[in-house]
């Protein structure tokens, strides 16, 4: 070998020494930068304050929730009045998702990863997008959830069942790995419903209540002289079951949404059953029954009438005693005032509850008289 041929051969070989040498640097920091970025959190630099907007989208559906003065709503449902704990524990949990793990991603594996923009994809590969925005408009982040991740535990072995899902793969700013975080995030669904505020109206103290049916069936009506008396009917000395009657005001006390019906022309209230109730506060809700809808019927609320203004107080109260329920009835009333503006509002809008819940509102006059003995026996 001469030297020329040495001098070759040496070139060579640091050639390929510093290509290797790049090739384990390269190696090496791609591997610190994802062991730096494993820990930290999701959406850094996330302020739950500065959202104003949530937009959240899969194949097909899409629901978006405004902060509008301080106050939440879900635009698809015409600004109805967002849940506002589901709200606060999304941005919370957002705000504090850690990575756990991170993983190149090719393009041509996004599909079974399930993280293809929602936009563009079929159901079964697309992901959920979650957007959020600032007053101005301006992104504050952004993430798309993918497909979630099993892990078997002691607690979901073969033998106890199928393994839970613990986490998901999501898709951050960096679209060429994925990371894996330790929530399934069940509360990212792009259906309004969800997101709507619960609670419809909570009606207590229920004096008298008064039904009609809207299809010519007999009505009826019932009162009590106080909350501890039984019920009876208004118009006769017929004898009633009083327990079918508590039914009914066991019912509203609570009465809780599963929709709201942007298209207020649907119900079919013309023919449905409206229960009047007054209470012994000095309130009057009135009731409205729609349609069946599948397993939801339509249903309208309102309400009229102003709560007492002072407490009543009781005999042989002491100056001391007094001041004390009276202050306690004063902030009381103040929480009750604001329940009862929320109920206001709700005449403008039309409903849809669970049948379930309410079919007891639909009892006939019929239905209230107490069972003969052959019915007694079909219960038992």
């Amino acid at each position: 070998m001469n030297r020329k041929q040495l001098l070759i051969l040496v070139g060579v070989l640091v050639a390929l020494i510093v290509a290797g040498a790049g090739v384990m640097w390269s190696e090496r920091s791609a591997w610190r930068s994802s062991s730096a970025i494993v820990g930290e959190r999701l959406l850094p630099g996330l302020v739950v304050a500065d959202v104003e907007k949530i937009k959240v989208i899969e194949s097909g559906e899409t629901v978006t929730l405004n902060r509008v003065d301080g106050k939440w709503q879900v635009a698809e449902r015409n600004g109805y009045p967002a849940n506002l704990d589901r709200i606060a524990d999304f941005l919370a949990k957002l705000a504090e998702l850690k990575i756990t793990q991170l993983e190149p991603l090719a393009e041509s594996q996004r599909a079974r990863m399930q993280l293809l923009e929602p936009k563009a994809a079929p159901g079964k590969d697309a992901g959920t997008a979650v957007e959020l925005e600032s007053k101005d408009g301006k992104s504050v982040g952004r993430v798309l959830l993918g497909k979630r991740v099993f892990m078997q535990t002691q607690t979901t072995a073969p033998t106890k069942g199928a393994p839970q899902a613990t986490g998901r793969y999501v898709l951050g700013k960096d679209p060429s790995s994925m990371a894996v975080i330790l929530d399934t995030l069940q509360n990212a669904e792009a259906k309004p419903g969800p997101w709507l505020s619960r609670d419809l109206i909570r009606v207590s103290n229920a004096k008298s209540m008064q039904w009609s049916s809207g299809s010519g069936k007999p009505g009826w009506s019932v009162v009590r002289e106080s909350e501890t008396k039984d019920w009876r009917f208004a118009d006769s000395a017929e004898k009633l079951d009083n327990n079918k009657v508590q039914d009914l005001v066991s019912v509203v006390l609570y009465i809780a949404l599963g929709d709201v019906v942007t298209d207020s022309t649907k119900g079919g209230f013309d023919k449905g059953a409206t229960l009047k109730i007054q209470s012994f506060d000095g309130l009057a809700y009135t009731i409205r029954l729609g349609d069946l809808e599948g397993d939801m019927r339509y249903l309208r609320v309102a309400l009229t009438g102003e709560p007492p203004k002072v407490r009543v107080p009781g005999k042989g109260e002491s100056a001391e005693e007094k001041d004390k329920l009276d202050k306690t009835f004063e902030e009381n009333r103040k929480a009750w005032m604001l329940g009862l503006e929320r109920e206001r509002k709700l005449e403008s809008w039309t409903f849809l509850v669970p049948n379930s819940n309410i079919e007891s509102l639909s009892r006939d006059r019929a239905q209230l008289l107490p069972g003969t003995k052959k019915d007694e026996a079909k219960k038992s």
